[in-house]
């Protein structure tokens, strides 16, 4: 594989100063059924929606709960 190959972004640009990296999870087939569908949904309202963005939107709102974001900029706490 080419050098320039290795190094493309994959998916969206990145948005802001965060960096992102490809990881792999298990999920329950009811639970990426019920994912699936939520982002069908957002895109019938003609809205960009991907299964990631709700990932991430889910695992940044469980780190808040948790205590382990900093405010508005999401930024982690140091523990």
């Amino acid at each position: 594989m080419s050098e320039a190959k290795e190094n493309k972004p994959l998916g969206r640009p990145i948005k802001g100063k965060d960096r992102r990296m490809q990881i792999a999870i298990y999920v329950s087939v009811s639970a990426l059924d019920t994912i699936d569908a939520y982002v069908e949904e957002r895109h019938r309202e003609k809205r960009s929606y991907s299964r990631s963005e709700f990932f991430n939107e889910a695992i940044e709102k469980h780190m808040k709960d948790l205590g382990l974001l900093d405010g508005e900029d999401g930024g982690a706490n140091e523990k």
